[in-house]
């Protein structure tokens, strides 16, 4: 619907500069969009005055009355655009964050908010026209550690590709775990490789360390094992899609098995299995040449408790170890949280 008002008629050729002086005055109305007349342009005004009428001499310019269309108002945030669709009790459950995942949103919903997951869902939408699908985050199950997900609104087809480093990682949250929270880490860890390492990625995944690493340090060579068919098959293609099956060989097996018998020894380990890692701290230090570093992600109530956990465990199996870096990647759930030390294997 159009509103009449006031408003301040001047050629096109001078439009910006007076709208700019409107602008400074404090009487040009925002809410309302200015409209085109032949080659004149009108900016709806609040109320002339005298400093207003100077200018419209200077520029040539007259007040008319004019239609004007209101300007649509897009929600700056997802509470913004719940804030009338809701009850005002609910307002505090709304998630303040959510993963963009290539084409894909994540996100987790409160208990308290099921029952508007499809708004919520649609609503996101609208917030980001180039996604396709909006989904719910459930729970991580089985021995592959992928999360449940339900499609809330958009399409049902889950898989997408994810931009991250300028690499391309192409991935399907239903068949495989993918944490986009975790791209700043996988830029620091790549950024410490030196030309000429061999680095071992003991938990591949679709292969986010393995193929930034060597996009970003193109020198050196990297071992990425995953044991999920299905992230593996992902591994594969993103090798592939990042052209760097020169540097990058995947191998499909579980870590410990494949590693038993390798006499080879590794320069950087990453060990980014937060839930499981500490099992295989033996295997990692094991494979890794002394001086080497290990990357080592694990999940717990405090930095200190893990420190702990982990310099017991290496003693326990005979290993010197120093910890050379160590800090909170994320939260993960109330007094929870993942951990990343770098560790240095030093007998």
């Amino acid at each position: 619907m159009k509103i009449l008002k006031l408003g301040v008629k001047v050629s096109e050729k001078r439009a910006e500069e007076l709208r700019r002086i409107l602008l400074d005055l404090g009487v040009l109305e925002g809410e309302l969009k200015p409209c085109q007349l032949d080659r004149f342009v009108v900016f709806p005004i609040t109320e002339p005055d005298e400093r207003l009428k100077r200018i419209l001499e200077e520029f040539n310019a007259q007040i008319v009355e004019c239609s004007f269309e209101p300007r649509s108002t897009k929600p700056r945030s997802l509470k913004d655009a719940l804030k009338d669709k809701i009850p005002k009790d609910l307002i505090q459950y709304i998630p303040s964050s959510y993963d963009l995942i290539g084409d894909l949103i994540l996100i987790e919903i409160p208990d308290e908010l099921r029952g508007y997951s499809r708004l919520i869902g649609e609503e996101l939408m609208k917030l980001h026209p180039r996604v396709k699908s909006v989904l719910m985050r459930g729970e991580t199950v089985g021995e592959y550690r992928i999360r449940r997900v339900e499609v809330v609104a958009g399409s049902n087809d889950t898989e997408t590709i994810h931009r991250e480093h300028g690499c391309m990682l192409k991935l399907d949250l239903r068949k495989v775990f993918f944490n986009p929270r975790f791209s700043g880490e996988r830029l620091r860890v790549a950024r410490s490789v030196a030309p000429g390492e061999n680095v071992l990625d003991m938990f591949a995944g679709v292969g986010p360390f393995s193929i930034i690493i060597a996009r970003i340090q193109p020198e050196c060579r990297v071992t990425a094992i995953e044991l999920n068919p299905e992230a593996y098959r992902y591994l594969v293609e993103n090798i592939r899609l990042n052209k760097v099956a020169d540097r990058v060989t995947p191998i499909h097996g579980d870590a410990r098995k494949v590693l038993e018998d390798v006499r080879e020894r590794y320069d950087r380990v990453i060990m980014d299995l937060p839930h499981s890692s500490l099992g295989f701290i033996e295997t990692g230090l094991r494979v890794c040449k002394e001086n080497g570093i290990i990357h080592f992600y694990g999940a717990s109530d405090s930095v200190e408790k893990l420190e702990k956990e982990v310099l017991d465990k290496a003693r326990e199996h005979g290993y010197g170890v120093e910890i050379v870096f160590a800090r909170e990647v994320m939260e993960v759930a109330p007094r929870k949280h993942i951990f990343v030390l770098d560790l240095r294997k030093i007998s």
